[in-house]
């Protein structure tokens, strides 16, 4: 490390030159001063690491100096020379920064232990700067994802703690939680061939930048694709007149997609909400608003979840009926009358089976929150029931044909007489059954837990724990256990060399699947493979 010795005897200087000298310590003198004045010059040309800087000099004192050196380098440690053992320069000295002090004469130990520890700690923080500023660095390559997942969370319902949300917007810049929800709808521009395909990716892409871009001028706001065609924003704000701010943030969308991207857009709105708790049910209302407001009144439109009554005409009134109908097959449990009242609601509504999926898909989001809404309260079982109708929307929005929107509706029919009590369990059942069939076929390479929980939707943290109820390990013991069967399988009934083996079960390093497997099976695989074959001789 650099050092810059500040004192105007030169005696002192050479002095505390020999004894570094001396002590062989990795501080080597970069310049000398002989004034507070020459002192911050060289500190500004040399940038040493540590000064020894003299209190008592002519001109520009210690202090003086310490307070501009300080100004150019706030990173360096300052110690100070002095013969004079008085409080008011240690009250200063302190206000300033300064990290030690030395008393004249100096002792050549003292020094020496002195610099010693000052490097050792200065160090010790460039590490910890190091470290932090890699974090940050991190953290800025992952904060989409991690807003993206508190989004989800947020509109899925998936979160234990407030406390927790509210760290997880700290973290990722939010200043205040959502309170209201938003739906971007696009217009159709699929054409069915690759090639459109490719656009039509590449055009939701930007409408989420445009979206993005928006909610930086309206902080407080998230940006979520959760299907081909609909965009959900969730968006909270302290301020005054948060209708009309939304409303102009909707505007804003509107006008961007047309001028920027020539994309027509409809802009649903949900109701404010009391507490995040509410926030499901408002990403409900925005995309039936989004949804029925291009059914309706076609884009460019902003749309209230209140003003679809009023703005859907006479066949509003057909589908007012149909969803109570439907409703009423939904609460007496009967699965295949659900599917037949589903067939008939879709040629009433929508004259047959060649509608656009979403917009059936959008009248089914408004029947489930009608449905749920319509089955009350269940008690200490309430918050568990939500959870179940957030899985249902969820599943909705993935499914791709009518035959599989028909299962959807038996399924929430068999749920209608106590959705907590099995269906729960069940939509668990299935997602920890789909992550094992997923490890059986993909086991040979990297599965991180992050991975799965995406293909699975469903929390880390909360697929993490069903996953070990359900199957008794955790996710990494059950992948552990199945690469080291197949390893065990190819060791004895191949002759695959043992680099090919681990390669095969998901460990491309030979030296860490020999690792591995020592431990899991206690014995090297080269040494498993010598008495499989010898037990298969003797058998």
């Amino acid at each position: 490390m650099k050092l810059l010795v500040v004192d105007d005897e030169h005696l002192e200087r050479q002095a505390i030159r020999l004894i570094l000298e001396r002590a062989e310590e990795p501080i080597k003198v970069v310049g000398e001063a002989r004034n507070g004045r020459q002192a911050v010059q060289l500190a500004e040309e040399l940038r040493p690491d540590i000064i020894l800087l003299d209190i008592k000099m002519p001109g520009m004192d210690g202090l003086t100096a310490a307070r501009e050196i300080r100004k150019i380098l706030p990173a360096s440690a300052i110690i100070f020379l002095t013969a004079y053992n008085e409080f008011d320069y240690v009250q200063e000295a302190l206000r300033i920064g300064v990290v030690d002090f030395l008393l004249k004469p100096i002792r050549s130990q003292e020094l020496v232990d002195v610099l010693k520890n000052t490097r050792v700690q200065l160090l010790r923080e460039r590490e910890e700067q190091s470290e932090h500023k890699k974090l940050q660095e991190q953290l800025a390559e992952a904060l989409p994802w991690l807003r993206l997942n508190l989004g989800l969370g947020l509109i899925w319902g998936l979160w234990e703690e407030r406390a927790a949300v509210e760290q997880q917007a700290r973290l990722v810049r939010l200043e205040v939680l959502p309170r209201v929800a938003f739906g971007v709808y696009m217009e159709n521009r699929l054409e069915g061939s690759p090639a459109s395909l490719a656009r039509f990716e590449l055009l939701r892409y930007q409408l989420q930048r445009l979206v993005e871009d928006a909610l930086t001028r309206h902080p407080w706001g998230l940006c979520l694709p959760i299907s081909d065609r609909m965009l959900i924003g969730l968006w909270g704000n302290q301020g005054p007149d948060q209708e009309h701010r939304l409303r102009q943030l909707a505007g804003e969308i509107i006008e961007a997609a047309a001028d920027q991207l020539s994309l027509g857009v409809t802009v649903g709105l949900s109701r404010f909400c009391e507490d995040i708790s509410q926030l499901p049910h408002a990403a409900w209302e925005a995309q039936t608003a989004a949804h029925l407001g291009m059914f309706y009144l076609g884009p460019e439109r902003v749309v209230h979840v209140d003003e679809l009554e009023h703005k859907s005409g006479q066949d509003e009134v057909v589908y007012a009926a149909k969803e109570r109908e439907l409703v009423e097959v939904l609460r007496s449990g009967d699965a295949e009358k659900a599917k037949k009242t589903f067939r008939e609601f879709l040629v009433s509504v929508f004259d047959g089976r060649d509608t656009d999926l979403h917009l059936i898909k959008a009248r089914l989001m408004a029947v489930l929150v009608a449905f749920s809404r319509s089955m009350g309260s269940y008690g200490e079982q309430k918050e568990e029931i939500v959870h179940v109708y957030n899985k249902f929307a969820r599943r909705l929005s993935l499914c791709l044909s009518i035959e599989e929107l028909e299962e959807w509706m038996a399924e929430l029919a068999l749920s209608g007489n106590n959705p907590a009590a099995g269906q729960a369990g069940a939509m668990v059942n299935s997602a920890v059954k789909k992550a094992l069939s997923y490890i059986q076929e993909n086991y040979q390479r990297e599965i991180s837990l992050t991975d799965l929980s995406r293909i699975i939707f469903l929390s880390p943290d909360y697929f993490s724990r069903a996953f070990k109820e359900q199957v008794g390990c955790t996710f990494s013991e059950y992948v552990l256990r199945l690469r080291i069967e197949k390893a065990k399988k190819l060791l004895a009934e191949t002759d695959l060399p043992v680099g090919e083996v681990g390669r095969q079960v998901g460990y491309p390093d030979p030296n860490y699947f020999s690792r591995v497997f020592s431990r899991a099976m206690g014995m090297p695989p080269s040494r498993f493979r010598q008495i499989t074959a010898r037990c298969s001789q003797q058998v």
